[in-house]
């Protein structure tokens, strides 16, 4: 067995994860995706690829999404080929992850899993040692064949951020995500302009920028979007409905293939769930994260 450790991963090497995730949601019958890239990781020389190789095959990984200092917790995808399991790989990839962890000076992080495996492994979480969040993270999916509704606002309009939009649009994202600071805003929003596998819009409503978007165009078959949030001030008025039907009503009209547009939510937020299942989307998978007892 090779073990490697990596930064970034080649495209032949994405490729091979995406074949190897694809085998594992056909056994497992999870949906959830790792974020292939690790632009958001807040130490960039920090390896965040780990992998296993038997005769040059990929049959596991193992990656981290670091977005924050050595204070925060850092998110731990891990997946091994069905055919290898139960031959310590898992146990092997996670020893070299945690060895640049701790060199990084993390001491919290969390395994992301979904409740279909959990289910299907019902001695996984004893054998490592690990308890899991009892509320869930849902993913949502819109499928392309029920894209049909109507924008609630007709005073709002959208177009894709730029660069000189960061400063507004900084003071908006720290009100919503109350844990992150002005100088973590402005690097998720210059590093999501810089890549070409997001398109970031804006939600425009008197000339002045009310909201943002992210989406994730990379895959073939789906829109991921991400990132949501709108301006305290013009919550529960439509503004995010319309923003998230206008984006997709965008990518419907420039594509004459359409794709299904995936999200995701906390359980605990009703009212995010309640309006992404207004809009079409429904629940296709229960993310869990899981700490160390």
């Amino acid at each position: 067995m090779e073990y490697k450790k990596a930064k970034e991963l080649t495209a032949v090497e994405k490729r091979e994860v995406t074949h190897l995730i694809e085998k594992v949601h056909e056994h497992d019958g999870s949906k959830k995706d790792p974020y292939l890239s690790s632009q958001f990781n807040y130490y960039p020389q920090m390896p965040t690829f780990f992998s296993a190789r038997s005769a040059g095959k990929l049959v596991g990984l193992i990656m981290l999404y670091a977005d924050g200092d050595h204070n925060e917790s850092v998110d731990v995808f891990m997946t091994v080929a069905p055919q290898n399991r139960h031959q310590k790989i898992g146990t092997r990839l996670w020893q070299n992850a945690y060895q640049v962890l701790r060199e990084f000076g993390y001491q919290n992080w969390e395994f992301i899993t979904e409740k279909s495996f959990l289910d299907n492994n019902p001695d996984f979480l004893n054998n490592w040692g690990l308890i899991a969040d009892p509320e869930p993270e849902y993913q949502m999916r819109l499928n392309k064949t029920k894209q049909k509704f109507t924008v609630t606002r007709t005073n709002l309009k959208i177009r894709l951020l730029e660069l000189e939009d960061v400063p507004m649009v900084i003071p908006i994202y720290t009100e919503s995500f109350s844990d992150s600071s002005a100088k973590e805003a402005e690097k998720y929003l210059t590093k999501g302009l810089a890549d070409e596998a997001n398109k970031n819009f804006v939600l425009i409503y008197d000339k002045k920028i009310v909201g943002c978007c992210a989406v994730d165009v990379s895959a073939k078959n789906e829109y991921y979007l991400y990132g949501i949030f709108v301006a305290k001030k013009y919550r529960k008025q439509g503004f995010a409905r319309t923003l998230i039907i206008k984006i997709i009503k965008r990518f419907a009209t420039k594509n004459l293939d359409s794709r299904d547009y995936v999200l995701a939510v906390d359980g605990s937020n009703s009212i995010a769930l309640h309006l992404y299942r207004s809009i079409g989307f429904e629940v296709e998978t229960e993310v869990y994260y899981l700490y160390e007892k």
